[in-house]
């Protein structure tokens, strides 16, 4: 089993025809001169003392999955197939907070901005039109500083969500802890229909 350090930043290789697509069976494969090739970042944050974070699963960056596409397309993809809620239009607050109750899907649409994940010890990622983010609950995550208007589309998924997001601050109560080790891994991200759990996997990668 691989050792991974508090903020370790991996990056995954994936093709639109990899086997980490929804259907497919396996890992990915990854192949020199595809002009369809991503870069997925998933970033390892375990709890800090303050921050629960999330040691089962990364925080998943997939890059430039929807660079031409505009806002109102965005919201049309991110709840065609029913997985994820109807999208909110903003930013990410610019204090360190996370949600205990699901997964958080963004979708930058506009702009770009500096990201602190994980805490005030935790990486600093960039996140600009086109890329897509996946943080599981429990990870903590602060805007830094925005550039160009940026807008993020974010959502939910449907499955084991009751509607209402919470924001936490602090350290989390037992039950809290316990509702993130619960809540429901998406199936597959609505942009390109990658399996979530398969991107996780750290081990089964690849190539």
């Amino acid at each position: 089993m691989t050792t991974r350090h508090y903020g370790q930043v991996e990056t995954l290789t994936v093709t639109l025809n990899s086997a980490l697509r929804h259907g497919s069976a396996g890992a990915t494969c990854s192949g020199a001169g595809d002009s369809h090739i991503k870069s997925v970042q998933r970033v390892f944050i375990d709890d800090d003392g303050t921050y629960p974070n999330n040691s089962r699963y990364p925080t998943l960056l997939l890059q430039s999955v929807f660079a031409a596409g505009t806002e109102h397309e965005g919201a049309r993809r991110i709840v065609a197939d029913g997985q994820w809620t109807s999208p909110w239009s903003w930013g990410i607050f610019e204090y360190h907070h996370y949600h205990s109750k699901a997964w958080e899907l963004l979708l930058c649409v506009r702009g770009e901005a500096s990201v602190q994940l994980g805490g005030p010890s935790g990486p600093t990622v960039s996140i600009a039109k086109g890329d897509l983010v996946l943080i599981p609950p429990g990870v903590a995550h602060k805007q830094l500083n925005a550039r160009g208007g940026f807008t993020l589309l974010g959502a939910y998924p449907t499955t084991g969500f009751d509607g209402s997001i919470d924001t936490l601050t602090g350290s989390p109560t037992d039950e809290e802890r316990e509702r993130i080790k619960g809540c429901y891994v998406p199936s597959t991200e609505p942009i390109l229909g990658f399996d979530v759990r398969k991107l996780c996997d750290t081990e089964s990668d690849k190539s």
